[in-house]
């Protein structure tokens, strides 16, 4: 299943290809954080688990509904800085007219690539990373975590093992 798998000349993590045939169609790349433990065969496991994602409908709600509120927050947070911002704030506006639309927000995500940590107790584990409008710094990160979509935000390190506090998102206070 992974094509043209290399390892980093570092041996920090290994970077490879598969096809995707869930949330995101065609070719993906995928890295594996071999210094940390995590195998091939954990990689695979975890691009069989993703690509059941597309018939996995409450964990696509999760991570539609995940999108929606880290957008809106980003949105306004954007749209109060304007000031300083003007380009990203304007750049959002037919991303915010598509969602009321009824657009998915995923389809605003681009460049995605599959990230496999070494797993952990028998359970699965792995995230989405993705270059993101209304994140253009830190990019999107979507964690998974057996059939659980346990964060959805920026990109700061974050792990599908990390506890509570380390991946809290303040637009979740709402719930």
């Amino acid at each position: 299943m992974i094509r043209n798998l290399i390892v980093a000349e570092d041996e920090f993590f290994a970077t490879g290809f598969f096809d995707s045939k869930s949330l995101f169609q065609g070719e993906m790349e995928v890295n594996i954080f071999v210094s940390d433990g995590a195998t091939e065969n954990d990689a695979e496991k975890c691009i069989a688990h993703y690509n059941s994602l597309v018939d996995k409908k409450e964990i696509c709600d999760a991570i539609d509904k995940g999108l929606e509120k880290f957008f809106l927050y980003m949105f306004e947070e954007w749209e109060c800085m304007e000031d300083i911002y003007s380009d990203i704030a304007k750049s959002l506006i037919p991303i915010m007219d598509g969602y009321k639309a009824g657009k998915k927000l995923l389809s605003y995500l681009y460049n995605p690539s599959l990230v496999v940590y070494a797993q952990q107790n028998e359970e699965l584990g792995y995230s989405i990373e993705s270059e993101c409008p209304w994140e253009p710094e830190h990019m999107c990160l979507i964690l998974i975590r057996n059939d659980d979509v346990v964060y959805v935000g920026p990109s700061g390190g974050q792990e599908p093992w990390d506890d509570e506090d380390e991946l809290y998102c303040i637009w979740n206070d709402e719930e």
